[in-house]
């Protein structure tokens, strides 16, 4: 692919968990700064539990979000 239409074109056709894959790619490619196995995280606000999920985190999969859910406190 060669320009940016084709590309735009092609990414179309993707999955939602593939597009949320080169999201995670590009981001990576843009803000090289950010580490990329920054992991997202829960956080208390008042009464609320939020999920902060930096560039780069892993997919929130339910398997992950369980995994999280394990060692919240």
């Amino acid at each position: 692919m060669s320009t940016l239409q084709e590309i735009e074109a092609a990414s179309e056709a993707l999955l939602p968990v593939q597009k949320e894959e080169l999201v995670r790619f590009l981001t990576a490619r843009l803000y090289p700064s950010v580490p990329s196995s920054q992991n997202a995280r829960l956080v208390r606000e008042g009464d609320d539990v939020l999920l902060e999920s930096p560039p780069g985190a892993p997919l929130m999969t339910p398997e992950n979000v369980k995994r999280m859910l394990e060692d919240w406190p």
